[in-house]
């Protein structure tokens, strides 16, 4: 019987300021231990205070490796890392489900 593959994620962190998100990153992977997900994919992204999601090329990125099939989520730390907007976070979320993906909010375990 093959190896199972384990369900893979991308992880899409928002810098807030210069500082890199260190704390956000290690809730989010704690939180992809606990189900024995693999982030294939870390995104870093400092353009969300300026742009809407659409408008934001690293989380197009993220976005992308789902249309590609080589993740099926995307993991956040908040709702507010896609948008503290609801009809914006509900927009991309649509997108996400779209191709055939999710996104999931990191909660503290």
């Amino acid at each position: 019987m093959p190896p199972t593959i384990p369900f893979q994620v991308v992880l899409y962190l928002a810098k807030s300021n210069s500082a890199f998100p260190e704390r956000e990153l290690r809730m989010c992977e704690s939180y992809a231990n606990t189900f024995n997900w693999d982030i294939s994919l870390i995104v870093v992204d400092d353009e969300t205070h300026a742009k809407g999601p659409e408008h934001r090329p690293m989380l197009q990125a993220a976005l992308q490796r789902l249309l590609d099939r080589r993740a099926g989520a995307i993991l956040v730390p908040t709702k507010a890392t896609i948008s503290p907007i609801d009809g914006e976070f509900n927009e991309f979320a649509e997108r996400v489900e779209k191709a055939s993906g999710f996104i999931q909010i990191a909660t503290r375990r």
